[in-house]
């Protein structure tokens, strides 16, 4: 469990280092199973993912997944971590959590490029409020030389900003200040297996990947009880939301992860 000095930094910071949450031997078992998804990607009889893309070229893939969960029980396993769904009740003060979904983010060695600049909520525009919470878990050691994220601590308290966040030319770089309040960016090192957590509208980006190792990981995204389907949105998940507009999102799409005992 968290202690109450980092909820405090993640109330105030909009981010937080959690600890270990995977044995090596549940890293391993993880990073096959994202090789047998993206080997047998669009065979008949076997469970697919929602999307499963390349993103690069033959030669130099760089792949995108979405609910791997879906398509793997140890993936499965891991979205309902007991760690991670208690830790994410602590941060957020939800009675319930649900899968948003999941996203692996695959930055294979000296060619997984920039991320820049985003907020996550802003992409999730069917959703509301904007109190979700990602927790991203490390596959690999993750530092600056293959593609670490980066944070702006505060930015969660900023609203909705990717109106700018869009606007700036250079790949990774931003102003000292915005709107009055100080910009200063923090790189996030994960080691393998553990958890990095952020809220669903903190600033953040990774750098290219130039190291000789990849970089894999998964963004768990979830929600908690208060979460709301907003019909006027639009996103991949639209289509399996069976809610109304304005109603508590549930469903066999998104299923209880985390229930307060």
């Amino acid at each position: 469990m968290l202690t109450e000095e980092q909820i405090a930094a993640f109330r105030a910071d909009g981010f937080i280092k959690g600890g270990r949450v995977l044995d090596d031997a549940e890293v391993d078992e993880l990073r096959a199973e994202m090789e047998r998804v993206i080997d047998h990607r669009d065979k008949d009889g076997v469970a697919q993912p929602v999307l499963l893309s390349n993103l690069g070229s033959e030669q130099r893939p760089v792949w995108q997944i979405v609910n791997i969960w879906q398509a793997s029980e140890p993936f499965a396993r891991l979205i309902r971590n007991p760690r991670i769904t208690e830790e994410i009740a602590q941060l957020t003060g939800a009675a319930e959590l649900r899968i948003w979904h999941d996203q692996i983010q695959y930055k294979p060695a000296e060619q997984g490029g920039t991320n820049t600049w985003h907020q996550d909520a802003p992409l999730w525009p069917v959703l509301r409020p904007n109190t979700q919470v990602t927790a991203w878990v490390a596959l690999d050691d993750v530092d600056e030389t293959n593609g670490c994220m980066s944070m702006v601590p505060g930015s969660h308290t900023w609203g909705d900003q990717m109106d700018f966040l869009h606007s700036i030319d250079a790949a990774f770089e931003l102003p000292p200040t915005y709107q009055g309040n100080e910009i200063d960016i923090k790189t996030r090192p994960v080691a393998k297996g553990e958890v990095h957590y952020h809220h669903s509208l903190t600033w953040h980006g990774s750098h290219n990947n130039t190291s000789s190792r990849p970089r894999r990981a998964i963004a768990i995204h979830l929600m908690g009880d208060d979460t709301q389907f907003a019909a006027s949105g639009n996103h991949v998940m639209k289509q399996f939301i069976t809610v109304p507009d304005g109603a508590k999102l549930e469903g066999d799409a998104f299923p209880v992860v985390y229930r307060r005992p």
